[in-house]
């Protein structure tokens, strides 16, 4: 959930905005009306972070890209259970991705 404050508020209510920001909130700070910083748990900023650099790369954005044109053109491949590397190497050499090996 996002919620706005004030950076007077936000000063006032620091150490319970910690709190609140471990269990999940977002706030947004505003000076003189307009926003102004945001506050997330470091889990979150970790993830963003990361994110951020894997679509900085363009080889990592072109994977991306093309893997989900694979996703809307309906070519994937549904398991059940959890993949193991060894179920999907055989799904990939059935599918004539990899060549059987020898």
């Amino acid at each position: 959930m996002e919620r706005f404050l004030t950076a007077t508020e936000a000063r006032q209510r620091f150490l319970k905005l910690l709190d609140e920001v471990r269990e999940g909130e977002r706030v947004v700070i505003t000076h003189r009306g307009k926003p102004a910083a945001v506050v997330i748990d470091f889990e979150r900023h970790q993830l963003l972070s990361e994110l951020a650099r894997l679509w900085q790369d363009p080889q990592t954005l072109s994977r991306i890209q093309a893997a989900h044109e694979d996703l809307r053109a309906g070519r994937v491949y549904r398991l059940k259970g959890i993949p193991t590397m060894k179920r999907l190497i055989s799904l990939a050499r059935k599918k004539g991705l990899l060549r059987p090996s020898g």
